[in-house]
Parts: structure tokens; C-alpha cells; sequence
């Protein structure tokens, strides 16, 4: 009896080890399936690095971004999304491009386009893929190096995202070949690397795929290019014209395309959280620093699109003011981060 006593005794004593740290009381579904997927010694792995590249480095090391951060692992992405969640609500976007686009074919519409809009499709949006699979590699780079499996994930999600909305523009384009007698995207690919309008995202887009910082890729991507850029091209251009133009498919394309980068927004937002709270000073700095090196790229990028706007014979919109529309949202979005200290846009 005594021994049986002491044995559940033993068993029964709480070791201490906690192998999830929930943001709340109980761990989420959220925590359980995405915290410490990403093996490390500092976390659990007690054997160590048993995988060192030739020159002996691990597969994830802390000098692989300027930024610094006690835990990495205490960030929560707010979208709280994983495997499951994200494929099922990629799939709902790709149910409802589809169904707009049979809808569509059923009412003729698409013959119906304003000419210069057209235009517009076939050459300027139809570029508009390559930037969009550039982020696509750019943040599949900075995920690789990213210093947790929940920093990681909704790096992940953006640059499937970035890909799946290229594959949209693509898949639409030769729908419209077949619907839209004459409609060829075999410009594009020349637009994108020769006219003018494009080469300031090029630019960006070029260095950024040479960037190995993936804290640096990932705060320029999202406070940066996206809400100066992409919002300019995806909200202001293509998605308040293709109504005015008889085009109710590039719509819902580009709301799609809106609606996950707000998901990004939320993470980022989280994200630049992390940072203020673990190594404000340090931080603060760092971004600074790489801020001033890439704003003026992408302000540059911003405003050689907006030359397009003209070319659209229904758009009531001038590009620059447009722009000036997208730079108040950034500078709020700015402000909402805790980073008006460092940054002022459109100096």
C-alpha cells in the first residue's frame, strides 16, 4: 500500500512545465496548433541544433534581423487563423470570383467595356500580376528567417495571398480573351518592365527581393508599400473605376484582394505591438533607419502610377488627388502604429 501510495503521489506532482503560454487563461485553438511548431533550443528543444548549414550557422538565428525581441514567441497574430480557417476562406474568395465571372458571361457584359477600360485591363492591370508575385516571394523570403512559427504564419498567409490574387489577375485576363473580341494580355510583361507608370514598384520591388533582413522586408512591405502602393492601385484605381467602366468581376477581385490585406494590417499592427513593448529604444531606431532609406522608393512608386488615372475616359478621380487620399490613410495608419515619432509622410 505505501508503495502504491507513493507512487501516485509521484505521479500526481506538478512538474512546472508549461509547454504553451496562453494569452489568456486557456490556450486557443489558435495556440495549441500553431505555438512551437518551429523547432529551436530555446524552446523545449534540449539537444539542440542537429541541422547547421556549411558554415555551421542553425536554421533560425537572431542576427538574421536587426530587430530584437526577448520572446518571440509571445506574439499573437489578432486574426488568430491557421491552416484550416485560412483555406476555407481562400476558397469562399475563389467560389465568388467565379460565380461573378459565370454571372457575367451569362449577361454579356464584359463585351460591354468602356474602351479605354480594356485597354486599361489587357496592359496596366494585367502588369499588375508581377508586383503582386514579387510580394509573393519577397514575403515567402522573410517568413523562411522569421524568428517564431507565430511571427511567421501570417507572412505565410500574405504571400499565398499575394500569389493567389496574381493567379485571379491572370485566370481573369484569359477569360476576357475568350469574351472580349481582340483583348490580348501579350503587353504585359512589357509594360511591366518598360512603361513608365511601372518602373518605380519595379524598383522597389527588385530590392526588396534582394533584402535578407526579414524584419526589414516585412515592415516595408506592410507599413510602407502596401498602404502607399497597393492601396492607391487596388482601392483607389481599380476598385472605385471598374463600376464606372461596366465591370463588376474587377471588383470583386480587387475587394478580395482589400479585404486580405486588412488581415495583414491587423497583423502588422500586432507585430510593431511586440516590438515597442519588448525593445522600444532599439527598435524605434532600427525602423527609423530603414524607413528613411525605402519611404522615399516607395513615394516615388505611388506617384508614378498616377499618370494611369488620366488614361481611364470615365474615372472622376485626378491621380494626384488620389494619392493625397492615400497618404491621410497612411499617415493615420502611421499614427495607429506608435511610429509618428519617426516617420512624416509625404515630406
Amino acid at each position: 500500500m505505501g508503495a502504491e501510495s507513493g507512487a501516485r503521489a509521484r505521479t500526481s506532482k506538478k512538474t512546472g512545465f508549461v509547454y504553451i503560454n496562453p494569452a489568456k487563461r486557456k490556450p486557443s485553438q489558435y495556440e495549441e496548433i500553431t505555438l512551437h511548431t518551429q523547432w529551436d533550443p530555446r524552446n523545449f528543444a534540449v539537444a539542440g541544433w542537429f541541422n547547421l548549414d556549411k558554415n555551421g550557422q542553425p536554421p533560425w538565428r537572431e542576427d538574421a534581423t536587426l530587430l530584437k525581441a526577448s520572446d518571440w514567441w509571445e506574439y499573437r497574430d489578432p486574426n488568430a487563423e491557421w491552416f484550416r480557417p485560412f483555406v476555407k476562406r481562400q476558397a469562399d474568395i475563389g467560389r465568388s470570383i467565379e460565380q461573378t465571372i459565370a454571372g457575367a458571361k451569362r449577361a454579356k457584359t464584359c463585351a460591354a467595356f468602356d474602351a479605354s477600360w480594356t485597354e486599361f485591363l489587357q496592359t496596366h492591370y494585367a502588369a499588375y500580376r508581377f508586383a503582386e508575385y514579387g510580394l509573393f516571394l519577397i514575403l515567402c523570403q522573410a517568413q523562411r528567417e522569421a524568428g517564431s512559427d507565430v511571427v511567421a504564419q501570417p507572412m505565410i498567409f500574405q504571400s499565398v495571398e499575394k500569389d493567389r490574387h496574381a493567379q485571379d489577375i491572370t485566370l481573369y485576363c484569359m477569360e476576357l480573351e475568350s469574351q472580349i473580341e481582340g483583348f490580348s494580355d501579350a503587353r504585359a510583361k512589357d509594360t511591366w518592365m518598360n512603361a513608365p507608370e511601372w518602373q518605380g514598384l519595379r524598383r522597389v520591388t527588385e530590392y526588396l527581393l534582394a533584402c535578407r533582413d526579414w524584419g526589414e522586408i516585412y515592415l516595408v512591405v506592410n507599413c510602407l508599400l502596401e498602404p502607399l502602393v497597393s492601396s492607391l492601385i487596388c482601392r483607389e484605381l481599380v476598385l472605385r473605376n471598374a463600376p464606372r467602366h461596366g465591370d463588376v468581376i474587377t471588383s470583386v477581385i480587387a475587394q478580395a484582394a482589400e479585404s486580405c490585406r486588412e488581415n495583414s494590417t491587423a497583423s502588422t499592427k500586432a507585430f510593431v505591438e511586440l516590438l515597442l513593448k519588448q525593445a522600444p529604444e532599439h527598435n524605434l531606431a532600427v525602423i527609423k533607419t530603414w524607413f528613411e532609406k525605402w519611404l522615399p522608393l516607395v513615394e516615388q512608386a505611388a506617384q508614378d502610377i498616377t499618370p494611369l488615372f488620366a488614361t481611364l475616359d470615365l474615372c472622376n478621380t485626378d491621380g494626384n488627388a488620389a494619392l493625397n487620399t492615400v497618404k491621410t490613410d497612411f499617415n493615420n495608419f502611421i499614427a495607429d502604429l506608435g511610429l509618428s515619432s519617426i516617420i512624416e509622410a509625404g515630406a
